[in-house]
């Protein structure tokens, strides 16, 4: 398969020229409300309110070879994500992505928008059972499904894949969160408090150190090496509230707790039978590396892939490590 790579020279008027008028023909979009019947409706996601539910794209092309579903990490949107459906698409695959509930277009169940909150984190698994079995699966009948995570979203993708077998025949996760870095604080004391900040009634509050979005982020303190790529989402992040989210409240912090304690659990990996690609950048100031291995180490099924002089979004590196990192997924969906 050849696939037309994004460069970071004019990176921008490349992915405008050439990306966005590809994805656009192959996009259509709506929200869906797993817990409200399968109801469901098509529309942009611009100027509407989510009103209890979730938005997702989906992406759809002829002679299609599978289906890639995808979960976006912490404080993000399926908005940053168009390089890589970009590559998806062309190699073959339907593409499916969803605002993960609290984030850009979807639900929220706070009005502050920069604030990251779930009263559970099995509201997650729901989310990704709906959009994977009930949308993905039924438009593509026959059709092999394949799931890509990052950070938070490889977390929760980890947990569905223990609680689900027969849904995603391979996975890949990228820097994966199945235990966040909590301050040198370790994550069950972590735990505790933020148990006892909920039993107090300030679940929906910022977590210590947390705040909303402010607009003074930059790109050397970011989680990205690649400045073309960094810049091109900040600029859509500064323009648009709804990609603004930015810190957590005690309930995130405690269900982040909740959900590490279960996909590191030695009986839970045991139970997945996909083939998992575990991505783990070499500078990763987010999730805790030695957590990753040690879910690789119990899970029979997965495979570690190191990549040097990365940080924790991977998918925003520069053009030598991209080319290799999306080479590399494919291969591993195309493989037996």
């Amino acid at each position: 398969m050849k696939i037309e790579f994004i460069s970071e020279q004019g990176y921008r008027e490349r992915i405008e020229n050439e990306a966005v008028p590809y994805l656009k023909r192959h996009r259509d979009c709506g929200f869906f409300c797993p817990g409200g019947g399968g109801k469901r409706y098509r529309g942009s996601g611009e100027g509407e309110e989510a009103g209890g539910m979730i938005y997702y794209e989906s992406y759809r092309r002829e002679g299609a070879r599978g289906v890639v579903v995808m979960v976006h990490g912490f404080s993000e949107s399926a908005e940053k994500y168009g390089e890589m459906i970009y590559y998806f698409l062309q190699a073959g695959y339907q593409v499916y992505i969803m605002d993960v509930r609290g984030h850009g277009r979807s639900a929220r169940s706070r009005e502050d928008l920069s604030m990251v909150h779930i009263g559970r984190f099995e509201e997650y698994l729901s989310d990704l059972e709906y959009l994977s079995e009930e949308i993905a699966a039924r438009e593509n009948p026959g059709l092999p499904l394949y799931l890509y995570g990052h950070s938070m979203g490889g977390g929760i993708g980890a947990a569905f894949l223990e609680r689900r077998q027969d849904v995603f025949r391979k996975a890949v996760l990228s820097s994966p969160m199945f235990k966040p870095l909590t301050g040198g604080i370790p994550l069950g004391a972590a735990y505790g408090i933020a148990s006892i900040q909920v039993w107090l009634g300030k679940g929906g509050r910022y977590v210590a150190g947390h705040h909303a979005f402010r607009g003074d982020e930059t790109f050397e303190g970011s989680a990205a090496t690649s400045r073309e790529r960094y810049e091109y989402y900040a600029r859509k992040r500064q323009s648009n509230e709804r990609f603004q989210t930015n810190g957590a409240s005690w309930s995130w912090l405690r269900e982040a707790a909740r959900l590490s304690k279960y996909v590191l659990k030695k009986e839970n990996c045991g139970k997945i039978t996909a083939g998992i690609l575990v991505f783990q950048a070499e500078r990763d100031d987010y999730v805790d590396k030695s957590a990753q291995e040690k879910f690789v180490s119990r899970t029979e099924t997965a495979r570690l892939a190191p990549v040097e002089r990365t940080k924790h979004e991977i998918y925003m590196s520069g053009d030598g490590h991209m080319r290799r990192y999306v080479e590399e997924i494919l291969a591993f969906f195309c493989g037996d």
